[in-house]
C-alpha cells in the first residue's frame, strides 16, 4: 500500500511521528496525522480546510486539550449540562479515587500496533550497537493504522492511482473516529462538513 503513498503524503506519516514527539505522546494516533495534514499549507485540500477554519494551529491546541483531559472529550461546557442533569463529572471522579485510587476513572492507553508497513515510509535512527535508539521508531494506534488504510479506499474510490495528502485527509475524516470528530467538531465543523471541502479543493486543483 505505501509505495501508493505521494511524497507529500509520506512526508504527513513521518512528521505525524515528529508531532507526536513534541506533544509528549507515546504513540501515533489519527489526531497526530490529522495535525501532520494539516501543517502542509501548500496543498490544496488542506487550504480549502484552512477557510472553514481547521489549521494546523488550532488543531494542536485541540489535541493537546483532549491529552489533558485524558482523552474524554468532556470540557466545562458538557460537564454542566451533565450537572443540570444531576451528574456531577468531579463528584463521580472524587469518589472513584477515594475508593480505588487516583487516577481510577482514567481510560485505558490505547494499545499501540506495530505498524511493520509503515517502517518502509518513517526513516529510524538507530544509536550505535550497545545504546539506546533515538528518535527511533513509534508505533501507529489501531486509529491511524484505520486511517491510513481508508485513505487507499478513499483514493480507489477516486480512481486515482496514487495516495496524496488529499486522500490521506479523507481516511481521517471519518465519524467512526471519535477523536478526530471530537476535534473537528472543536474546531466549529463537522467530518461531512471538511469532507467537502477537502473533495472541493481537489477538484479546483485538478
Amino acid at each position: 500500500m505505501f509505495e501508493r503513498f505521494t511524497r507529500q503524503a509520506r512526508q504527513v506519516v513521518i512528521q505525524a511521528q515528529e508531532e507526536t514527539r513534541n506533544l509528549g505522546h507515546p504513540a501515533v494516533g489519527s489526531e497526530h496525522l490529522l495535525l501532520a495534514a494539516l501543517s502542509r499549507r501548500d496543498d490544496p485540500a488542506t487550504a480549502a480546510l484552512s477557510r472553514l477554519g481547521v489549521t494546523a494551529g488550532s488543531c494542536r491546541a485541540e489535541v493537546e486539550r483532549l491529552a489533558d483531559r485524558g482523552g474524554s472529550g468532556l470540557g466545562p461546557d458538557d460537564a454542566e449540562s451533565l450537572r443540570s442533569l444531576g451528574i456531577d463529572l468531579d463528584e463521580i471522579r472524587s469518589r472513584a479515587e477515594a475508593a480505588f485510587g487516583p487516577g481510577a476513572l482514567d481510560p485505558a492507553p490505547e494499545k499501540p500496533e506495530p505498524a511493520r508497513g509503515l517502517r518502509r515510509l518513517v526513516p529510524v535512527r538507530r544509536a550505535r550497537r550497545g545504546g539506546a535508539r533515538s528518535g527511533g521508531h513509534l508505533a501507529f494506534t489501531p486509529r491511524a493504522k484505520k486511517a491510513l488504510e481508508r485513505s487507499l479506499r478513499e483514493a480507489l474510490s477516486l480512481k486515482d492511482r496514487h495516495i496524496g495528502t488529499e486522500h490521506v485527509l479523507l481516511g481521517l475524516l471519518n465519524p467512526d473516529d471519535k477523536v478526530t470528530t471530537t476535534v473537528l467538531r472543536r474546531m466549529g465543523t463537522e467530518p461531512d462538513t471538511a469532507r467537502a471541502a477537502v473533495l472541493s479543493g481537489r477538484r479546483r486543483a485538478a
